[in-house]
C-alpha cells in the first residue's frame, strides 16, 4: 500500500493506493497528529509528500517513521519532459495533475484545470513534455479582491448562481465572478484547442463543481486528479527507495 499526500494552501488531501487503485481518501487542514493516526494503522511501503506550504524537520520525521519517503521537489525524476524554465518555482500539485492527466488520457495532448486558491492551466503535449501554462485568481481570491479594493462592495461568498446577471450587489458580484470564471475556462480551452488539437480537457480542485456544468466546453472531472498524478510518480521513483 501506497500513500500519497497533497499539501495545498488551503488543506490538506491525502490517499492509500492499493494496486494502481485508490483505496480511501482523507481531507485535512493540516497534515499531522489527525492524519498520522488515520494511516498508521496500514501497512504502508512508500510515501510522497507534496507541499506547497514551507515543511519543518518534524513533518519530515513524522511520515519517515512510517515508510520511506519522496518529498517531491523540482529535482525529482518525473516520468515526462519539463520544460518549465523556473522547475524551482513550479507548484508541486501542477506538476502532479499533468501526470495524472496522463495517467486518464494516455495518448494525445492534455490540458489540466486545477481550481483552488488559484486556477491554473496546464499542458502536456502528445511526446509527453510539459510546456507550462497559466495562473488565474480563484472564486475566494476575486471575492476578495473586490471587498479589499473597494470601499463599497461587501465580501461575497455566494458560491451558486442560476442566473445570468444579479439583480443585487451581492448578486451582481456572485455572477459576475462564476459566470466570468466559467466563460474564461471557456475562452482558455478555446485557445488551447486552436493550439493543440485532439486536446483532451480535465478538470480538478475544490471549486472545480461549479465549473462543470457551466462551461459549454466538452470537459472531463477527477477530482483526485493530483493524488493520481503524486501515486505515478511515487512508482517512477520507487527504486530510489530500496
Amino acid at each position: 500500500m501506497e500513500l500519497v499526500i497533497d499539501i495545498g494552501n488551503t488543506r490538506v488531501k491525502a490517499a492509500l493506493f492499493i494496486n494502481n487503485g485508490i483505496h480511501k481518501v482523507f481531507t485535512y487542514k493540516e497534515a499531522g497528529d489527525d492524519l498520522y493516526n488515520d494511516v498508521k494503522r496500514f501497512k504502508i511501503r512508500a510515501i510522497i509528500v507534496s507541499s506547497v506550504r514551507k515543511l519543518t524537520s518534524e513533518d519530515v520525521d513524522l511520515w519517515e517513521s512510517l515508510a520511506p519517503a519522496i518529498w517531491l521537489d523540482h529535482n525529482t525524476p518525473l516520468p515526462l519532459i519539463n520544460d518549465y524554465h523556473t522547475p524551482e518555482t513550479l507548484g508541486r500539485d501542477r506538476i502532479a495533475a499533468v501526470v495524472g492527466g496522463r495517467f486518464l488520457f494516455p495518448k494525445g495532448p492534455v490540458l489540466c484545470i486545477d481550481a483552488g486558491t488559484c486556477i491554473t492551466y496546464d499542458v502536456l503535449t502528445e511526446t509527453n513534455v510539459y510546456l507550462g501554462g497559466n495562473i488565474s485568481p480563484g472564486i475566494h481570491l476575486r471575492y476578495r479582491a473586490m471587498d479589499e479594493f473597494t470601499d463599497a462592495l461587501p465580501l461575497v461568498t455566494e458560491l451558486e448562481v442560476d442566473a445570468l446577471f444579479g439583480k443585487s450587489t451581492n448578486d451582481s458580484m456572485s455572477t459576475g465572478v462564476i459566470t466570468g470564471m466559467s466563460a474564461e475556462i471557456d475562452g482558455m480551452i478555446i485557445r488551447y484547442e486552436e493550439a493543440f488539437p485532439g486536446i483532451q480537457t480535465v478538470i480538478c480542485g475544490g471549486d472545480a463543481r461549479y465549473f462543470v456544468n457551466n462551461v459549454k466546453k466538452k470537459i472531463f472531472a477527477n477530482r483526485n486528479l493530483v493524488l493520481l498524478g503524486l501515486h505515478k510518480i511515487l512508482l517512477f521513483n520507487e527504486r530510489s527507495l530500496t
